[in-house]
């Protein structure tokens, strides 16, 4: 794969690293050999190395080497951007065109793979299987494949990425699939996958028979407990014929046994016609004596409701009575309370004009106590200046030259006399200020006593306040008892007419209980003659007999009936469950050739299992790639021994030994070196060690492609490998480069990197600030 040309529009790295919405470079009038990418940070040159190819991923922006883990509208603006990248591969002309459009929230993207025929025509990529790169993400990478191979093979050899994941942290079943690709064995998975799906075919097949199989297996246990319950039926209808038998024994008995009794009876035809009567009329009078009690019941109910109410309306007449005194003292309770009211009214219109008239006594007190502290601070301020006016003056007098003209020109002197004059000024404020601060101090001297009688008035009205309210509570209280005046002899009166019903209700109940005992009295007299009657006819009345026959007769009746309808349920319950037993058999017969048929499947199954095996990773290709590792070991070797001497040797091993000595499939990186005598992993050697051996590995693979496996990648792309190797292995670095083109017959290694020893040995220089002008 060699990139032609590439353009980019609306690349946040272009319009960030450029200030440019737009960027074309063509490569075609490079030279071959290695062909540097040079700027400073930020410039873009990444975002240009990442679209080098036509893979729909920005391998530095990825978190793993798949279409899915990475995302292009991270990495582009506007409503519009656009990748078209010609390049060509195996001696055609390929253009691979990018499409990204927004409309509103929602973006769409196309991408379409199109190659140049003998005309110069463009026309869609199509696979033999009809597939034709129609801008789909899916169809475009399907036919990318088919022409240069997979995206892990591309990246992990030809294009070194920043970030990339280095190929000895790469787990064993992803190093088997990446060298089964590289070997071109990848169809032997192809082979194996079928073989898989043969066998899981099969395997739906043979989880049917196996179905079927407990299908009859649960059909002959039903066959087994259907046969039990025929038997549990048979044995069920014995025991009922016999119970039959029996019930058809004892109904003869029992019918023998009443035509006796009806002989007999019909003998007293008489004597049967008085029972009767006599049981008619024992009803009656049991009838009348129940009617008797319920009537008893009621009256003695309806006394006591009439002996509570009146007992409820004495309770009620004795109460007001003993509220006769209070009642009658309420009208002079009254009056005092309204008397009080009066006289605390009085009180209180007075106290709240003598309170009306001191309110403002306070506001006064606090505004002279405020103005008197104010004077004190002003005569403390003043008096503190007129001693200081004070020292100065007497300096005026004790200067020597108060008596010399020299006096009039020196300043001190001028000043201590300047004192002395205002020093008298001062002294009169002084007193003027003591006068004001004595009329103040008496004007509060004198609100003083105001103030206690303004707080002792307030609490005087509090406490009237608080006995008119008591007051108002007393006369409402009085008064609603005067009012209950009437009541007195209303009371009197009541009570004297409830003691009258109490009377007259006691000798009603008097009355109704002997009327009741009365009538009690005689229907159990009558009830006495009627059963005395009643035993001396039942010695010879058989009726009482007959019934019972008669009785016993209906049971065995309902009994036999019931036992005939078990008798046939048993019998169409045997019935059936023998035609099902009948048709379980009939089903049953194709159980042994399910079995068969299951026992075939199962061995057919285990043999294509086996060939997926052994067409799969852990089998012809496992063998395959133990092959290529020596290969791939020795093109690993060769460069380093080219460009770093024999200090370091690969070994590549496809296997490791369990701790029972046995081999298993594996992949591991081990490095020898020489200068130490000692052998580690890669992960534990030094930052600028990975990075020789990492990219002599990811170069080896490059080299084992182009040699043996026949994938003819023209083109190989590092960026920024060098950063952690000091000078001397940069060095050795670009000999590396080198020789990989010369061994592989590569024609460029696109490079980026920020060392000017390497820019200088470039065979060219793609300036990325020069593109931004």
């Amino acid at each position: 794969m060699r990139p032609l040309t590439v353009t980019l529009t609306g690349f946040i790295g272009v319009r960030d690293g450029m200030k440019r919405e737009s960027i074309t470079i063509d490569f075609q009038s490079l030279p071959n050999g290695l062909i540097a990418l040079s700027g400073p940070n930020g410039s873009g040159k990444t975002t240009i190395m990442d679209n080098l190819h036509p893979y729909r991923i920005m391998p530095s922006q990825a978190s793993k080497l798949s279409v899915d883990s990475f995302s292009y509208w991270d990495h582009i603006y506007g409503a519009k951007a656009e990748k078209v990248m010609d390049w060509e591969h195996a001696n055609r002309r390929y253009r691979s065109t990018f499409s990204f459009r927004k409309t509103g929230k929602s973006g769409k993207a196309d991408y379409y793979l199109t190659v140049q025929d003998a005309d110069g025509q463009w026309e869609p990529v199509t696979l033999p299987d009809g597939r034709t790169s129609d801008g789909k993400a899916e169809n475009y990478d399907r036919c990318l494949e088919a022409v240069c191979g997979s995206l892990e093979q591309f990246f992990t050899s030809v294009f070194s990425a920043q970030n990339r994941r280095p190929l000895a942290s790469y787990g064993t079943g992803e190093i088997k699939s990446l060298l089964a690709e590289l070997l071109k064995v990848d169809q032997l998975q192809a082979l194996a996958a079928k073989a898989g799906d043969v066998a899981k075919s099969l395997q739906r097949r043979l989880d049917a028979a196996q179905q079927e199989v407990l299908l009859f297996a649960s059909k002959r246990e039903r066959l087994s407990q259907t046969a039990k319950a025929i038997d549990q039926d048979g044995e069920a209808l014995n025991v009922a014929r016999k119970a039959r038998e029996t019930l058809a024994s004892q109904a003869a008995t029992l019918g023998q046994q009443r035509s006796t009794l009806a002989a007999k009876q019909a003998e007293s035809k008489a004597v049967e016609a008085r029972v009767r009567e006599l049981t008619q009329r024992r009803t009656e009078v049991t009838g009348l004596i129940t009617t008797n009690v319920n009537e008893e019941k009621a009256a003695t109910q309806r006394v006591d409701q009439r002996r509570a109410a009146i007992a409820k309306a004495v309770a009620a007449n004795n109460a007001t009575l003993a509220q006769e005194a209070v009642i009658k003292g309420a009208t002079a309770r009254r009056e005092d309370a309204q008397l009080r009211i009066s006289r605390g009214e009085a009180r209180a219109l007075e106290l709240q004009t003598q309170i009306k008239g001191l309110e403002e006594t306070p506001l006064t007190l606090k505004t002279l106590e405020a103005e008197v502290r104010g004077l004190l601070e002003q005569g403390r301020a003043k008096k503190e200046v007129l001693d200081s006016f004070k020292q100065q003056a007497a300096d005026f007098k004790a200067v020597p030259c108060s008596e010399m003209d020299v006096h009039r020109s020196c300043p001190l002197y001028k000043q201590a006399g300047d004192a002395n004059a205002r020093y008298d000024v001062q002294l009169v404020e002084i007193s003027k200020l003591r006068e004001t601060y004595g009329q103040k101090e008496k004007q509060v001297k004198a609100l003083a006593p105001e103030l206690a009688k303004l707080q002792a008035a307030r609490t005087e009205l509090d406490t009237v306040n608080a006995g008119l309210v008591q007051a108002r509570r007393d006369l409402q209280q009085a008064t609603e008892l005067a009012a209950r005046a009437p009541l007195i002899e209303q009371a009197r009166e009541g009570l004297a007419s409830c003691q009258s019903d109490i009377a007259l209700l006691d000798k009603e109940a008097a009355a109704i209980a002997n009327r009741f005992v009365a009538q009690a009295k005689q229907y159990n007299e009558q009830l006495e003659q009627v059963n005395a009657e009643a035993a001396r006819l039942g010695a010879v009345d058989v009726a009482g007999e007959i019934a019972g026959l008669d009785l016993q007769l209906q049971r065995n009746r309902d009994e036999t009936a019931r036992t005939d309808g078990q008798i046939e349920a048993l019998i169409r319950s045997q019935a059936t469950r023998q035609a099902e037993a009948d048709a379980m058999k009939t089903e049953l017969g194709g159980c042994d050739a399910t079995q068969a048929r299951a026992s075939q499947l199962s061995d057919e199954i285990a043999k294509w299992k086996l060939l997926s095996k052994g067409l799969g990773n852990d089998g012809v290709i496992a063998l395959t790639i133990d092959d290529a590792g020596p290969a791939l070991t020795q093109e690993v070797n060769n460069l380093l021994l080219a460009c770093y001497g024999m200090r370091f040797t690969v070994e590549i091993r496809t296997q490791r030994a369990l701790a029972n000595g046995e081999l298993r499939e594996g992949f591991e990186i081990l490095v020898h070196d020489a200068d130490n005598d000692s052998t580690k992993v890669v992960g534990v050697m030094s930052g600028g060690q990975k990075v020789w051996i990492n990219e002599s590995l990811t170069r080896g693979i490059a080299l084992y492609i182009a040699h043996i496996a026949g994938q003819p990648y023209g083109t190989l792309f590092t960026d920024e490998a060098d950063g952690p190797l000091d000078p001397e292995k940069k060095r050795q670095f670009i000999r590396m480069k080198r020789e990989v083109l010369k061994q592989g017959g590569y024609a460029r290694e696109f490079f980026i990197t920020h060392t000017p020893e390497l820019l200088e040995e470039a065979d060219a220089v793609i300036d990325v600030a020069a593109l931004a002008l």
